[in-house]
């Protein structure tokens, strides 16, 4: 199965500590997924990590939506197995119940994100936002009843190593975050 893949070159949480935030989901995420923030954690050695949910239609309007942007390359100690040593960052996702790093999306950020990664149809929405009951950013005609959107700039591709000249290439679509 490939997973979405997200390229959050330009966002304010690069250069501002308190934007980034550590949770756990109940249910497998991909980079690029939206969710909220609950309370602390009360796992055991599971310090500073929020329990992470999907949106849902009662808070869409209200709620702070983090964005997920865990490296691909994490050491799992325990099983000393390492995930993430394939090139094709389409093979990578976060299982439920795995601690990841997920960012607070500012107005003015920039990110791209492959077309599997968004939900509904392009046709002539411009932008994304969050949608009842999954973590995928969805398509939409408007920003109205959402507080997180993003807009599209244009589309465009991400390179996937799909060979020895990395010459594979998967469709994208690069936003700029209007609301937040």
């Amino acid at each position: 199965m490939a997973y979405s893949v997200l390229n959050a070159g330009n966002i304010m949480a690069q250069h501002i500590d308190s934007l980034v935030k550590n949770a756990v989901c109940a249910s497998a995420l991909e980079n690029g997924n939206v969710i909220t923030l609950g309370a602390l954690s009360a796992t055991a050695g599971e310090e500073e990590v929020y329990v992470a949910s999907t949106p849902v239609t009662a808070t869409l309007s209200t709620a702070i939506f983090y964005m997920v942007n865990e490296p691909a390359i994490p050491v799992l100690g325990t099983t000393h197995k390492f995930k993430g040593l394939v090139d094709d960052p389409t093979e990578f996702n976060i299982p439920a119940g795995t601690v990841f790093t997920c960012y607070r999306p500012q107005v003015g950020d920039e990110i791209i994100i492959s077309e599997d990664g968004l939900a509904g149809s392009q046709s002539t929405n411009t932008y994304v936002a969050p949608a009842n009951n999954t973590a995928e950013l969805t398509w939409a005609a408007n920003t109205t009843g959402a507080s997180l959107a993003y807009e599209l700039v244009e589309t465009t591709y991400i390179k996937i190593p799909g060979s020895i000249f990395y010459n594979t290439r998967k469709t994208a679509y690069k936003f700029r975050c209007v609301k937040a």
